[in-house]
């Protein structure tokens, strides 16, 4: 027998044709497609020449022809209608051409033309007759397996394809090939390939090294290697070779095992594992590189010894290592390990597996939560340390040199973390945590101590007997210690200012409110404050602390009461109104109010019985009655429940916001003490925290499915101690700091008016102005917590308005006068507070001269009336002020002004004729009188209002005054009966005068007795 030589890289050559290839051999028809009118044609390689095959179309005659040059020339001549192979023989050896068939009938139709070379040499008929399968089991899942068998058996062609058979292995392939190549066949059904019971189509790529075939279209010998690309179920690329009494040899790789399953390794104990390269063929196999497709030579470790070059039927073996790296095991580690051959340009794969263990390592971190009455211990749950998974956590606790330790199961089902509550810690006990895997105990944390409790959530939970509980602010609920005389079931929630009391109703046979100390290490007993028949809910506690709001109906209709937290009865705020909530200065309240007649709105009511509407919120909505409703700390923006949202709205705009939709509807909501989130829960009890001003959110865990109820915040802070409804500008406020650390210090200030600045209780403050004003005490204990109380304060910074009122007249002959003066309190920005007190004063002219300075006689007087003695000749101007009772003094009022007149004997007779007479009917006794016309009394005067003082009766006359050369008036002294000291206002002037005043008779028989004159500046 002669062997051919070695086809060098028959493999690798296919590899490279992997992409779709012009296949010159086939036409759609041959492969059992409808037959055509026009007949299609085939070429293949025979020893003597190239055969020509085609489908019969019912043909007359058919001939071959052939074109070598420019003209298509009849080669066969004529062939019968049964004839559908003919051979070319007349063909030179290494020649190509182009062939086509042409039927006959009535029209002649021509085949499409085909092409094809007849080699130089044809191949020889060798004794190689195998099938030989490379299933690469190590590239990945495949149901074929490697399998090398022969002789192999050849069908004769049959509907454009023929069977090859060996072993249990079947190969459908086409019926023909052209000669030698590369043939890219990409339907899906190009080859069916059978191992066993088992067969599947695939694409290919076929590379033919040697063909033949009989006149008659048999096969004569084959050489080909056939690329298994797309078979269903077999995920790598197979490689089969076939050799059909071929000459030509082959090379093909066994691998064994088809992949190294190293199981699990302890760190620092490596594991070696054998692979053994066996060559299945009849040529020499050179091995080329071979390397980790990760490159992690740190994991794996690999010793090839001497296998470089495999003969035919020969072995060597590869031995790989697995060697853990690091302190701990962990876990699962793959690679694959690539194989570099001489016959195939793809190198092989083999998947390499190991589980690195070792003891678990030590928790990333242990939480030490506290609550008031216990604390949570907190970890991140793990399903696999050290490689294997968690079995169990062990708690370990330290005291007094003592270590004790509990074992917590792992459970399969936990979420990310895992809780222990701890409800009566031992104070001073230190905690630490280790894990146990399948190896063992690894190493604990470091000891851990904790911290303050500081802050809480005060839970109702539990159905149908809800219970009062304690809860991390994450979730985490820790039972209070049991009572054996606790009621049930409670319910609604709130939490005091300052955070160390709560306030709670039980619903057993009636409706109770009770008060309960729940501070850190204290648990007080539950108070009684108030028993109903009526629900009582949507509880709220004012931030000053006084005074708990809660809504209960009345004959169906929900109201609005406040109750004294410390005992008392309940007053009716308002009805028509819902869930009640304290806004920052502890007198007023925001409720939905129902009173719009239909038109619900959120409104500020005062929390005194009417419920008195300060104002109204600008958004058009309100809650829906039982819908949870929560002022923000600063007074500035409403929480409330919609359905299943949460939504916001405030007091400057109509905006109304959804910062998050819960699963279901919203059943409590609450602020953190620094307004910076909310707290929601769900009636789906899910626990959400939401960041306003960011629309964030996170639903948080819990250790518990029982149901909770309502929810209150406590955090441990100062609280600002009741305060007037009313301040003035100077106030002082009390707080309280009992809940807070020795040495914490204080930093207060009033937003936009008083700086921050250090400070103690009580906080002194000045300079407030009229409006509401913003208190905020910082505190900063000694471990740098920080925590803040906030008061809103309604400033009233107006004094009162003030009047003189008496005396009514403006010029009186009396030696005293009665000066009465009144004041009111302003309302437009607080309620009126009242007046205290007033000052009073005044300043008084002569009546040529200028005012004098004021003089206050009266400074600080409750009496609204004082009596002054008046001098004659002086103007008297009175003026006043009030202080209200947070002492703000207003201002000086308009002066009411009065004059006592001169006496007659002041004015001088500038002519004669006068008479001076004396009794006791006249102005200090005495007056200047005559009968005469034209007679005259001046007097130098400063002044636009002034009087004169005369007798009135039937014989007077009359005079004429003036004031220089102007005549102001004449005056009839004439009435029917006889007055004395009678007061007669002149023509008040419009410009101050300064010069001689007139008086000048103008009558003659009549008599004119003249008593004084009176003058006014103003």
């Amino acid at each position: 027998m002669r062997r051919a030589r070695k086809p060098a890289l028959l493999r690798a050559a296919l590899a490279t044709a992997l992409a779709a290839i012009t296949i010159p051999f086939i036409a759609h028809a041959a492969f059992g497609e409808d037959t055509a009118t026009t007949p299609t044609a085939q070429v293949f390689p025979t020893r003597t020449g190239i055969g020509v095959t085609w489908d019969s179309v019912g043909a007359t005659t058919y001939r071959v022809e052939r074109k070598q040059a420019a003209d298509w020339q009849d080669v066969s001549g004529s062939l019968p209608d049964a004839t559908t192979t003919w051979v070319d023989d007349t063909i030179a050896p290494g020649s190509t051409a182009d062939y086509r068939v042409v039927a006959t009938d009535d029209t002649d139709t021509t085949s499409p033309a085909v092409t094809a070379t007849r080699v130089a040499e044809a191949p020889v008929v060798g004794d190689i007759d195998v099938l030989a399968l490379d299933a690469n089991r190590s590239g990945g899942e495949t149901w074929l397996r490697d399998e090398t068998a022969g002789p192999v058996t050849a069908s004769g062609p049959a509907g454009g394809s023929r069977t090859l058979t060996a072993g249990s292995l079947k190969i459908r392939i086409p019926a023909f090939f052209a000669g030698p190549g590369y043939y890219g066949l990409q339907s899906q059904s190009a080859i069916t390939v059978t191992q066993g019971t088992q067969s599947c189509d695939s694409s290919t790529t076929v590379h033919v090294t040697a063909v033949t075939y009989t006149a008659d279209g048999q096969l004569e010998t084959l050489a080909a290697s056939v690329a298994i690309s797309t078979c269903t179920g077999a995920k790598p690329i197979g490689w089969l070779e076939v050799r059909y009494r071929s000459a030509v040899g082959y090379s093909l790789l066994s691998i064994a095992p088809d992949k190294l399953e190293f199981g699990r390794v302890m760190v620092g104990t490596p594991k070696s594992l054998p692979l053994t390269l066996t060559n299945t063929g009849t040529e020499p196999v050179g091995l080329g590189n071979m390397s980790l497709s990760s490159q992690s030579t740190a994991v794996w470790k690999l010793d090839r010894d001497d296998c470089w070059t495999l003969p035919a039927g020969a072995s060597c073996t590869v031995n790989l290592t697995f060697d853990p790296i690091g302190t701990y095991g962990y876990g699962d580690f793959t690679d694959t390990l690539l194989l570099a051959q001489s016959s195939n340009v793809q190198p092989r794969t083999v998947r390499l597996t190991g589980t690195s263990i070792s003891l678990p390592k030590a928790p990333e971190w242990l939480g030490v939560v506290p609550t008031y009455s216990g604390l949570v211990l907190d970890w991140p749950t793990w399903k696999v340390s050290g490689g294997t998974p968690v079995r169990a956590y062990v708690v370990h606790r330290y005291l007094n040199g003592v270590e004790t330790t509990q074992q917590v199961a792992a459970d399969p089902a936990a979420g990310d973390r895992t809780t222990l509550t701890e409800p009566d810690p031992k104070p001073g006990t230190q905690y630490a945590l280790s894990v146990i895997n399948d190896v063992g105990e690894g190493p604990a944390t470091a000891p851990k101590t904790a911290t303050r409790a500081t802050d809480q959530l005060a839970v109702t939970i539990g159905r149908p007997d809800t219970e009062l509980a304690t809860s991390t602010l994450s979730g985490y609920v820790v039972p209070l210690p049991q009572d054996s005389n606790s009621v049930t079931p409670k319910e609604s929630l709130t939490a005091a200012p300052g955070g160390r009391a709560l306030a709670y109703v039980t619903t057993d046979t009636e409706q109770i409110l009770w008060t309960r100390l729940v501070a850190p290490g204290q648990l007080g007993v539950p108070a009684k404050l108030l028993t109903s028949t009526a629900p009582i809910t949507h509880l709220s506690w004012s931030p000053d602390g006084s005074r708990i709001a809660f809504q209960s109906p009345e004959n169906g209709t929900p109201c609005v009461y406040v109750v004294p937290a410390a005992g008392g009865a309940p007053v009716k705020i308002a009805c028509d109104v819902t869930s009640p909530s304290w806004m920052p200065d502890a007198y007023t309240l925001i409720v939905s109010d129902r009173r719009f007649d239909g038109d619900d709105r959120f409104a500020r009511i005062k929390a005194t019985p009417g419920g008195t509407r300060i104002a109204t919120l600008p958004a058009p909505t309100a809650a829906a009655d039982g819908a949870p409703v929560r002022v923000s700390p600063n007074g500035n923006q409403v929480a409330f429940g919609s359905g299943s949202d949460v939504k916001l709205t405030d007091f400057s705009s109509q905006t109304i916001t959804v910062t998050r939709t819960l699963d279901s509807r919203v059943r409590s909501i609450d602020w953190s003490p620094d307004g910076r989130s909310l707290l929601a829960l769900s009636d789906g009890n899910k626990l959400t925290s939401i960041t306003p001003s960011t629309h964030g959110g996170v639903e948080l865990d819990t250790n518990t499915t029982a149901p909770r109820v309502d929810i209150a915040r406590q955090r441990l802070g100062p609280v600002i101690a009741p305060t007037p409804e009313i301040v003035g500008p100077q106030t002082s406020i009390p707080f309280d700091s009992s809940a807070l650390l020795p040495g914490t210090k204080f930093i207060c200030s009033v937003t936009l008016y008083v700086p921050a600045a250090p400070c103690t209780s009580p906080y002194q403050v000045s300079g407030l102005r009229p409006g509401e004003a913003d208190v905020v005490i910082a505190a900063t204990e000694p471990d740098g917590r920080v925590t803040t109380a906030r008061r809103t304060l309604t400033v009233d910074a107006i004094g009162p308005i003030a009047r003189v009122t008496g005396p009514a007249y403006q010029s009186s002959v009396a030696a005293t006068a009665k000066v009465t003066v009144t004041a009111t309190d302003p309302t437009n920005v607080a309620p009126a507070i009242g007046v205290a007190s007033y000052d009073v004063r005044y300043r008084r002219a002569t009546s040529a001269g200028a005012y004098s300075a004021y003089v206050q006689p009266w400074t600080g007087i409750t009496a609204t009336s004082v009596d002054v003695s008046v001098a004659a000749g002086y103007e008297y101007c009175f003026s006043v002020r009030g202080k209200d009772k947070l002492g703000n003094v207003g201002d000086w009022s308009a002066e009411r002004c009065f004059s006592r007149p001169l006496d007659d004997r002041s004015m001088a007779m500038a002519t004669t004729g006068w008479a001076r007479g004396t009794s006791s009917k006249f102005y200090f006794g005495t007056d200047t009188q005559t009968t005469a016309s034209g007679k005259a009394l001046t007097r130098t005067v400063q002044g636009k209002r002034f009087f004169l003082i005369a007798t009135r009766c039937p014989t007077c006359g009359a005079v004429a005054v003036y004031a220089g050369n102007k005549l102001l008036t004449t005056v009839n002294l004439a009435y029917p009966t006889t007055h004395y000291q009678v007061v007669l206002g002149l023509p008040v002037q419009s410009t101050l005068f300064s010069g001689t005043l007139t008086v000048r008779t103008v009558t003659s028989g009549k008599i004119v007795q003249i008593d004084g004159l009176a003058v006014g500046r103003t």
